[in-house]
């Protein structure tokens, strides 16, 4: 019989128990995440537009679909991607995909399901096929895959069914079928955990792969630059006052990127099945919350001089919180040598602190006008960064 996997022109995907844990990320592979920056930009504009918590929480169902589809995307692509002009292909089609899904996310903001259930529909067909094709040209593969097949086949029903229902049916049915599209790791965790020791393997998270996460941090972050720049750039009359407010916004993300890569991104995750879905899933609420404080961001640098409402105080702070707890989580399943830990182990309990105090703010928000507000957050956000940056120096030099 003649082999499938020999058809060279085509390229079938690469067999999982080949899998490289440390490789160069492809050009292919970045071009790819750049239409996910469309998609979340989408989202954080209509939630700056619309800043409420009804509107918060839709924004966060439609982030987790277009981020779900990112991680299927690039763990696919980690485990069983080549460059062959199979995997050039099907990345290209799930680009149009989420292409099309990003335009229609105004139409979803706005009560009209038809559109984006359409597109999405799409869109997770393809990556249903993925998974599927993986177990058609290796068979041993199935024992993994069919969860993630039987469970993608159920969400893409689900999303068909809700062309012909009420908008609020309709989201009921994305709620379920975003769950059904997230459990399949968990669901199979068993089984998979127990082939792979019959194999005399570890199915764990790869070096690759959590750099794909830090870049796609830097995609989401990225929105609060440019909520920043939008915020400001829309003043006409640009006084003190307004520069200000841009070096805060500025100085805010600065101060989140350093606490998410210098707590998370120089290591590995530790040896384990589990730890990879923690990865995984911990990154949600993490990379939501940045996107509603980018929003959140453009709100109060757009209006320097009228007073916050305290909706958007909550919402800021409490995006502000759950970001730093996230950062706390995902560095504990992180490998650490003792020069990390020097820096790592006093943030952790700053941070978690921080947690606390960062829900504290919005409590004297009526006393704070713009400038205050931010400047207490990047004060709070400074006091753990500076005392990594402390301790980490007398370790390196002063340890002796």
């Amino acid at each position: 019989m003649r082999d499938i996997r020999k058809v060279e022109w085509w390229g079938a995907p690469e067999n999982f128990a080949e899998r490289k844990y440390e490789r160069k990320i492809s050009w292919l592979e970045l071009f790819y995440d750049l239409v996910y920056a469309a998609a979340v930009s989408q989202i954080t504009h209509y939630l700056s537009e619309n800043p409420t918590w009804n509107t918060a929480g839709f924004s966060l169902l439609l982030f987790c679909l277009v981020f779900w589809s990112w991680v299927n995307g690039s763990q696919y692509y980690d485990l069983h991607g080549s460059d062959s002009i199979r995997t050039r292909l099907v990345t290209f089609w799930q680009m149009l995909a989420v292409a099309a899904v990003a335009i229609t996310i105004h139409d979803a903001f706005e009560g009209h399901q038809r559109a984006f259930a359409t597109t999405f529909m799409v869109l997770q067909i393809m990556i249903t096929y993925l998974w599927w094709s993986v177990g058609y040209y290796d068979p041993s593969h199935r024992i993994f895959n069919k969860f993630y097949t039987f469970n993608y086949l159920i969400s893409f029903a689900l999303f068909g069914i809700s062309l012909f229902t009420s908008y609020h049916l309709a989201v009921v049915l994305w709620v379920v079928a975003l769950l059904l599209n997230m459990t399949p790791s968990l669901t199979g965790a068993r089984t998979i955990s127990a082939e792979m020791k019959r194999r005399g393997q570890v199915f764990t998270a790869s070096a690759t792969i959590v750099e794909r996460f830090g870049q796609f941090t830097i995609i989401v972050l990225a929105e609060s630059i440019f909520a920043t720049i939008a915020g400001i750039s829309e003043l006409r009359d640009k006084q003190a006052s307004a520069w200000i407010a841009f070096i805060l916004g500025i100085l805010i993300s600065f101060l989140l990127w350093a606490l998410y890569f210098d707590m998370t991104s120089s290591q590995e995750t530790k040896k384990g099945y589990m730890y990879l879905q923690a990865l995984l899933f911990l990154h949600f609420p993490l990379l939501a919350s940045f996107c509603v404080a980018g929003a959140c961001m453009k709100v109060v640098l757009g209006n320097v001089a009228v007073a916050l409402p305290m909706t958007l105080q909550w919402m800021f702070c409490v995006a502000l919180s759950v970001m730093l707890l996230m950062i706390v989580c995902i560095s504990g399943i992180m490998e650490k040598d003792e020069e990390d830990l020097a820096y790592i182990r006093p943030v952790s309990r700053m941070l978690t602190g921080c947690c606390v105090v960062m829900l504290l703010i919005p409590a004297f928000g009526q006393y704070l006008d713009n400038i205050s507000f931010l400047s207490v957050i990047a004060i709070v956000l400074f006091i753990p960064v500076f005392t990594g940056v402390r301790h980490w120096v007398l370790y390196k030099f002063f340890s002796k």
